[in-house]
């Protein structure tokens, strides 16, 4: 008796904060930043405590030359909780819970420092109330390791900057040397 085909479907659901944590974690995993800081980073994002997370490669020189973002606007985010809470798998486009947009973002981040042969290192900016609360502030650094600056810019850089078409309150940057 022949094998009869099947086909095997996946889907998910999961609430909107979920996902936006998904996509940080993907965003700096495709980047090329270590585990051990992406949980980290992750934990905050579902505290809501971070706005962006910047990527950037820099030269030996310490000058940075390419960098991407992933940000999320908390209060866009809180509007459309109330109509659509939960976000269901099978996205066009998307690689199992990864934006498309993140992953092209963070891929092509990584494969262009590889490229380049730049090291790689990450920033973050928080939400506005943790940085007019200078306690606040001062511990959500030190919970997440954080310290020191991030470095000038080679060339002034040009920003590009795309939505993420079914989660509309993030968008991913690249930042690059341009022509001005």
């Amino acid at each position: 008796m022949a094998a009869t085909p099947r086909t095997y479907t996946y889907t998910w659901t999961q609430t909107r904060l979920e996902t936006i944590q998904d996509q940080y974690r993907y965003f700096m995993m495709y980047g090329g930043i270590a585990p051990k800081y992406i949980d980290k980073v992750t934990y905050a994002v579902g505290e809501k405590a971070i706005e962006t997370v910047g990527l950037y490669a820099y030269e030996p020189s310490g000058l940075r030359v390419i960098e991407a973002q992933l940000t999320v606007d908390w209060k866009l985010s809180a509007e459309l909780s109330l109509t659509i809470p939960t976000l269901k798998g099978g996205l066009s486009g998307w690689d199992d819970r990864t934006a498309p947009e993140v992953k092209v973002a963070g891929r092509r981040f990584q494969e262009a420092a590889e490229r380049l042969q730049l090291k790689i290192n990450y920033w973050i900016r928080f939400v506005q109330a943790i940085l007019d609360d200078d306690d606040e502030h001062e511990r959500w650094k030190e919970q997440l390791g954080l310290g020191g600056t991030v470095p000038a810019w080679k060339e002034a850089p040009q920003t590009m900057t795309d939505a993420l078409l079914d989660l509309p309150e993030a968008s991913v940057s690249i930042l690059r040397p341009g022509e001005s």
